[in-house]
Order: structure tokens, then sequence, then C-alpha cells
């Protein structure tokens, strides 16, 4: 698929489904009393306009980020050979040699390095979410045995464990050709 065409899908269709999230959030939860994101559950976000905003401009990063990676590609692997998985991971994200407990409190010093990586990280976890979130959806207003089911803990535990299981497939495959180069 060109890459034009496949940039393009990608975001409409992670900007459709953050769309028809937050439409049917508010016919769920008018004031925002049943909202399980944690911008409103944990932070204590209350107006719909400050939430909208927040999302639009996390989303219109996310974009930027992308359209970075897709169109303005920077090699993120070490150079140098012998690298362990996780040392590689860690070089991804800060651009150096370390731990990788160290991208759980440290950023990139470059930030080009930080929106390639984000670009190629966050993309993919909001195209899960969507598939996750629209189908949650539709159950919640057409099926009676879902709405008794459905838990906000449940649907985060599915979007977490989902989107760590997708940054740590993006980073073995780019560790496996990084190995298996000259």
């Amino acid at each position: 698929m060109a890459k034009q065409l496949k940039f393009t899908i990608t975001l409409f269709w992670i900007l459709f489904t953050r769309g028809f999230d937050a439409y049917c959030t508010n016919l769920h939860t008018p004031d925002l009393r049943k909202e399980a994101n944690p911008l409103v559950s944990v932070i204590g976000i209350s107006s719909w306009t400050l939430l909208l905003f927040i999302i639009c401009a996390l989303l219109l990063y996310v974009c930027y980020a992308y359209y970075q990676r897709v169109f303005h590609e920077q090699h993120l692997e070490p150079s140098e050979k012998g690298y362990s998985f996780s040392q590689f991971a860690a070089f991804l994200y800060l651009g150096e040699a370390t731990h990788w407990t160290a991208m759980l409190y440290r950023y990139p010093k470059d930030f080009k390095r930080l929106h390639q990586y984000l670009g190629s990280i966050l993309t993919p976890c909001l195209v899960y979410a969507g598939f996750i979130s629209t189908p949650m959806w539709l159950l919640i207003r057409y099926s009676e045995s879902y709405r008794t089911m459905h838990s906000a803990a449940l649907i985060y535990t599915i979007l977490i464990s989902g989107c760590m299981l997708i940054v740590v497939q993006w980073n073995r495959k780019l560790y496996k050709k990084y190995i298996t180069s000259n």
C-alpha cells in the first residue's frame, strides 16, 4: 500500500474512532460522572470543553508524530552491535546505551527522536484502541448482556495489555532486524 494511502487511512481511523468514542461518551454520561478516562476519573476534569481540548491537542500531536515517522523517518537503531534486547529497546527511545528502566523516568534529549518513537508506538496503540472502543460502545448500546458485564477495569486491562504487547512486538521486530543485519 502506498505510504500516503496508508497514512490517510490510519489517520482517518484514529480520528473517526476517537470522535465516535467522544460522541458515545457524551450520550452515556453528559455530565462526565460515569467517565472512566483518567483525565476525568483521576485528575478531576469536569468540563467537556477542557476534556475535548486536551484530547484534540493530544490527537494533533499523534498526527504530527506519525507524519514525521512516515514522511521524515529517522533510524532509531544503534549502529554498534552487541546490544541486548533491553539495551536495544532503551536505545530506541533514549538514543543511548542504558538500562531499560531508564525509559520509565527519562525522556530523549533529542525531540526529533521522541517524535519518531512516539509516532511509531502511539499510532498503532490508537488504532488498537479504536478496535476496542468502537465495538464496546456498540455493545453497550445494543446488548443488554454485555452491559451487565462491562467494566472500566476490564476495558483498561484490555487496552493497556494490548498496547504493551504492541510496543514489545515493535521493539522485537526492530531487534530481530538489528541482530540479523551485517
